[in-house]
């Protein structure tokens, strides 16, 4: 599935800081990493800031050269046209299994999550992305990150948020890491007093409904995880109740969760949009790597 890894790049320090993340993951899966440049020419105000081609491709060379000495197979190319259809034209000609962005930046990808560029790339993109928030540039940015050790998914109870599965089944058996399926059941909007996110469930006063819903998540989950079992990945589920967004934020950081998987589409809860409010939440608050994929709806007959 990862056999081959774009690395969206735009000149700047922040973007390059998704460079660590695709290295790890070229190591894990023996992928070829592709680092790509796109040259917005026809951007009005843009010429006189944006790289001529040779510098564009001396700056590729800079921030490949540490990758071949690691032994990581790389192809580097410079590009003309609007970024985000640049980009997902690339993924698409060279059969890319992974993009990989950086959500800020000096300019293209790196404005913000919901910037142009990021969002024609998560509306339009075929391939799963692994998106990272970077750290402002005044902090130490890691060259290497440590292999993930839990994957968290985030499921709603629908079959296009159960896209993720594959993917993030994919990540556990290449880390040889722990895959977490979490769904987050609605509750009473005071069963938190004063703490984000979720609490035991018998520590809560449930109605019966919720804890009916509990059940069942917890049923489906399991119905999910006994094939990932049979495959060898250590699965563990967890239903619980909260607000969505803040329940997974909470969860991944008391579990510490190394990866958060996200289909952007599905009935409820993280499944409105990737731009809705569970999905965006966790984007832009979580600070952990995201892999994020836009599902494909089954035509119906």
């Amino acid at each position: 599935m990862f056999q081959r890894i774009l690395v969206c790049l735009d000149g700047s320090k922040l973007a390059v800081q998704v460079i660590p993340y695709a290295r790890v993951q070229a190591s894990q899966f023996g992928s070829e990493v592709h680092l790509l440049r796109v040259l917005d020419k026809s951007a009005k105000g843009q010429r006189s800031v944006q790289p001529e081609e040779t510098e564009a491709t001396a700056y590729l060379d800079s921030v490949a050269e540490p990758l071949r000495k690691d032994g990581i197979p790389l192809t580097s190319a410079t590009v003309e046209g609007k970024a985000g259809e640049a980009i997902l034209s690339y993924a698409d000609r060279c059969k890319i299994g992974l993009i990989t962005m950086a959500t800020h930046g000096r300019s293209g990808l790196g404005k913000a999550v919901l910037g142009s560029i990021a969002n024609a790339v998560l509306r339009g993109a075929n391939s799963p992305i692994l998106i990272i928030r970077p750290r402002e540039t005044g902090d130490k940015t890691p060259k290497e990150i440590q292999p993930f050790k839990k994957i968290l998914a985030c499921l709603d109870g629908s079959p296009l948020a159960e896209q993720i599965i594959p993917c993030a089944a994919e990540q556990a058996l290449g880390f040889q890491a722990q895959l977490i399926l979490l769904q987050v059941v609605s509750g009473p909007l005071d069963y938190s007093p004063g703490i984000p996110g979720a609490v035991p469930v018998q520590d809560v006063d449930l109605g019966e409904m919720t804890r009916e819903a509990l059940n069942s998540a917890t049923a489906y989950l399991e119905q999910l995880a006994s094939p990932l079992r049979k495959k060898g990945i250590q699965v563990n589920t967890v239903a619980t109740v909260g607000r969505a967004g803040e329940t997974i934020l909470g969860y991944a950081g008391r579990h510490s969760v190394d990866l958060i998987g996200i289909a952007t589409h599905g009935r409820t809860g993280l499944g409105q949009a990737l731009y809705g409010s569970v999905a965006d939440h966790v984007l832009r608050q979580s600070g952990l790597p995201t892999l994020i994929i836009r599902p494909r709806r089954k035509r119906q007959k």
